[in-house]
Formats: structure tokens, C-alpha cells, sequence
């Protein structure tokens, strides 16, 4: 796989829905994390900047496989509400 190659399906599973998840508070920060795919978190002082920050992390975690060949799980199905 050349660059090219690489960096379009990087952009190509970052579209994919994976759960994006974002906590803490403005004191202690806030965590970006992506359970999907193990070990890519980022923080931020904002909600906003965490979201921004995991989408950097997640493009790096994914060109990373990508490279050295490591499986890159699908993202998760969402779960049917209760009846």
C-alpha cells in the first residue's frame, strides 16, 4: 500500500461510526476514547478539543496498523434500546 493508498483509508475509517466517547470535567480535563480501538485516547481541556484531539489520535492509530499490519477492528453495532 502506498502513501496515497494509506491515507485514504485512513480518511475512509475515520468516516466509519465508531463511539467516540468524551468525559471528565473542566477542572481535571477531559478524555477522549474511542473503545473500539484499544489504547486511542487523547484529552483536552474542552469537550470540544478532546473530540478534535481524538480525531488526530485516531487517524494515527489507524495509519499505524495500516503499516505494520495489524488487524484495525470494525466499529462496534449499536445496541436496540430495551422494550
Amino acid at each position: 500500500m502506498n502513501d496515497a493508498e494509506r491515507e485514504a483509508e485512513v480518511q475512509r475509517r475515520l468516516r466509519l461510526p465508531y463511539h467516540r466517547v468524551i468525559h471528565g470535567d473542566p477542572e481535571e480535563r477531559y478524555l477522549g476514547e474511542v473503545p473500539e480501538l484499544p489504547g486511542c485516547m487523547t484529552a483536552g481541556d474542552t469537550p470540544a478539543e478532546a473530540l478534535e484531539n481524538l480525531e488526530e489520535a485516531m487517524a494515527a492509530w489507524i495509519e499505524s496498523c495500516l503499516i505494520s499490519g495489524d488487524p484495525i477492528p470494525d466499529p462496534a453495532r449499536a445496541l436496540a434500546p430495551v422494550a
